[in-house]
């Protein structure tokens, strides 16, 4: 991991520069720190942003006290990101400037210049529901067991408006809670924006996986998975996922090679591995690709590439044939908008 080239810029004084900052020794002013800091640091890692991360910054402030902190770690923009999100003029937004590290180096960043007990990832360009930190929040206090507490979340297009008929679909929907971890290493439930997590249990995770191009976010939550229970909270749609011409995967098709690194990571995790004996790894794995397949099936019919989504659900369907009645219906699902 590069470590080098990091400046730290706060709302009350512009940027600051510092030379050679370490990630690991980043430390803030008490200027810049929030006087009376709620529980939830809130990390929003961000390359080129500018046309969406206004809002998002809105969107979380729009959360009340339970966010103590903003940390937008702007990871080598060239436009104006960070100071579109010092805009909104809220103390609790300070920047972490970085020169190219990567999405998972850039969260990980994130993390170590914040101070919350909860962790909230929220990518630039995607926008949290009224309330849904606070609900979340008290969810947690409910369960203390569960070291990472989710909702749901539903499509919008570019300007905001709802995008396909997830949401309808999936009310009729309930996902894993409780032990988990055989059910995600199997297929992801989940995407970065619908969670908060304990910072404890990031902590003794080591955070995400800055190895990863693809996945980073399967592999993190997998890795909580073994050490803690998740809580899925019903009917509770956190985070709008934006699609637009700028999102990587609505814009291309990733092939299966691109992600099979994060598979290989998550079969090969200690941590993971103690929890599946040998015959359930080799059995959840050809699951685990099957399903990752047809995800990639469906991205491919979204795009429009017809021919690669039929190829991919074949492939999805010989890879682990009692996947394939869940494989069609993902694949069928992506003609409807889910």
């Amino acid at each position: 991991m590069r470590q080098t080239g990091i400046r730290a810029v706060s709302k009350q004084d512009g940027v600051q520069n510092v030379d050679s900052l370490s990630p690991s020794k980043l430390k803030w002013d008490s200027a810049s720190q929030p006087s009376a800091p709620g529980p939830v640091s809130v990390i929003v890692p961000v390359r080129n942003g500018e046309a969406f991360i206004g809002a998002t910054i809105d969107s979380i402030l729009a959360q009340g006290d339970v966010v103590g902190e903003i940390v937008v770690v702007d990871d080598g923009s060239t436009d104006d990101s960070a100071a579109v999100a010092l805009a909104a003029g809220d103390p609790r937004i300070r920047i972490v400037r970085t020169t190219g590290l990567g999405l998972p180096a850039a969260r990980n960043c994130g993390v170590r210049a914040s101070s919350g007990a909860w962790l909230y990832f929220l990518d630039a360009d995607d926008l949290v529901q009224p309330g849904a930190l606070a609900r979340l929040l008290e969810a947690a206090e409910s369960a203390p067991q569960a070291g990472l507490v989710y909702g749901d979340y539903d499509r919008i297009h570019a300007d905001g408006t709802p995008f396909g008929r997830r949401k309808f679909f999936m009310r009729f929907r309930r996902k894993p809670t409780g032990d988990v971890l055989e059910s995600l290493v199997r297929k992801n439930c989940m995407v970065v924006g619908t969670q908060i997590v304990s910072r404890s249990v990031y902590d003794a995770c080591g955070g995400f996986e800055e190895s990863l191009k693809n996945l980073e976010d399967w592999h993190f939550w997998c890795r909580v998975a073994a050490r803690s229970e998740f809580l899925f909270v019903p009917d509770l749609y956190v985070m709008s996922y934006r699609v637009h011409h700028t999102s990587m995967m609505h814009t291309r098709l990733l092939p299966f090679e691109a992600i099979e690194p994060a598979i290989e990571i998550v079969y090969g995790d200690p941590a993971i591995a103690r929890r599946l004996d040998a015959d359930r790894r080799a059995r959840y794995r050809r699951s685990t690709e099957a399903a990752m397949m047809s995800y990639l099936a469906s991205v491919a019919i979204r795009l429009g590439t017809y021919r690669e989504g039929l190829r991919m659900i074949l492939r999805s369907i010989r890879r682990d044939p009692a996947h394939s009645p869940r494989a069609v219906a993902q694949f069928a699902g992506a003609f409807v908008g889910l």
